[in-house]
């Protein structure tokens, strides 16, 4: 067994866009602007309310740049609230996926056949660390999460994606990140078993 300390996130809810669907909620032409970066991407300053049968959640991050295919990150709890279903899937995996309404606040609208998910926890894993750990895109590790807030838990089943990272980290989901007590400078344990 191998065992390495990482960086962990936790990713809120969050919506990508495809090119077209930025200009029929923004206009002709329209580009996302940048408030911040964020690791591997930025949080635009435009914001979507995501409609759903039982509920509306106003204000949902846009993280940019534009992708092939619209996509929503929920967690289970939002998907629960807003009456949807969000299959656990990573990134970009979005066949029989659900479909849900998005609202921009000049009130134009796009309606979603698919794309809604809660994001599979997984390790942007850096080139240097997979060779050091014998991992490889497509591995399964587990993660020891121990903090001050003692609510330790070891996460199970993490898929690891190698590359595009300069260091190793975790993404894990607000459901994933309050149950553990997760805080913003936090890190955890990757075990890596042989």
């Amino acid at each position: 067994m191998k065992t390495k300390e990482v960086a962990i996130e936790v990713s809120a809810r969050h919506v990508h866009l495809c090119k077209e669907d930025v200009e029929k909620l923004f206009g002709e032409g329209y580009e996302l602007t940048k408030h911040h970066d964020i690791s591997g991407a930025f949080v635009a300053n435009e914001r979507v309310s995501l409609v759903g049968p039982k509920r509306t959640m106003e204000r949902v991050a846009i993280l940019g740049p534009t992708r092939p295919e619209t996509q929503v990150e929920i967690s289970l709890t939002d998907a629960r609230m807003l009456g949807v279903e969000a299959k656990i899937r990573l990134s970009g995996d979005l066949a029989g996926t659900e479909g849900i309404k998005l609202v921009a606040e000049n009130g134009n609208e796009v309606d979603i056949d698919h794309g809604v998910i809660a994001a599979k926890r997984h390790l942007h894993c850096s080139d240097a660390d997979a060779a050091e750990l014998g991992i490889k895109t497509g591995d399964n590790v587990k993660l020891s999460a121990k903090n001050e807030m003692g609510r330790a838990l070891v996460f199970d089943d993490v898929e690891v994606r190698v590359g595009g990272f300069a260091n190793s980290v975790v993404h894990i989901d607000t459901d994933e990140g309050n149950a553990a007590g997760i805080g913003k400078a936090d890190t955890v344990t990757m075990i890596v078993e042989d």
